[in-house]
């Protein structure tokens, strides 16, 4: 059934991806993504979350070593798929958040980009690598790659279709944050 659900470029639902000479943008994108998810982090607070049960798996003892946009660039380079795949973790980031008013924080963030990212590619992409290759790339063992898809699928309802009018909606909103950014730069 899953295979039925996958986008390709012939269904009438799938998301078209902006042309490959934008790479730039993307790129700087990738950046905007990465800055939007550490003040998110900044102001999670482990603390204080009512849906610690729901999270368990996601929260790590300490705080990894390597920044959010150091991590989901390493997700890229040796994944080796395309920069728009981090618009779609968002999107499912923005969802589970949103759904089970879960905050995200240093402590838990990494996980939920690697789980994210897991699903995304598996859905979106018709090859990728095993599961052991992204928890090696991820930073973690092979069984916990495989209960953080898990529990990430169950916080999504297993819900990974995103309609062209969100996927662009996002897309729009990441490049706005841009451009002010860029304009800010020469004020």
């Amino acid at each position: 059934m899953e295979d039925d659900l996958k986008l390709d470029s012939s269904s009438k639902n799938s998301i078209n991806f902006p042309e490959k000479n934008k790479k730039s943008k993307l790129l700087s994108i990738s950046n905007i993504i990465s800055e939007l998810l550490k003040n998110i982090c900044e102001e999670g607070n482990l603390n204080n979350d009512t849906k610690l049960v729901l999270i368990k798996p996601f929260i790590s003892k300490k705080i990894p070593a390597i920044s959010i946009k150091d991590y989901m660039d390493r997700l890229l380079k040796y994944s080796k798929t395309f920069n728009e795949i981090l618009i779609i973790v968002l999107i499912y980031l923005d969802t589970i958040t949103t759904k089970h008013m879960i905050k995200l924080n240093y402590y838990n963030i990494h996980k939920f980009i690697l789980a994210a990212f897991i699903a995304a590619i598996k859905f979106h992409e018709d090859e990728y690598y095993s599961i052991g290759y992204y928890a090696k790339l991820g930073g973690i063992t092979k069984k916990e790659a495989i209960t953080l898809e898990y529990e990430f699928m169950n916080l999504i309802d297993f819900r990974l279709f995103i309609k062209q009018e969100l996927y662009d909606k996002y897309y729009n909103y990441l490049s706005n944050l841009e451009e002010e950014n860029f304009d800010n730069d020469f004020d």
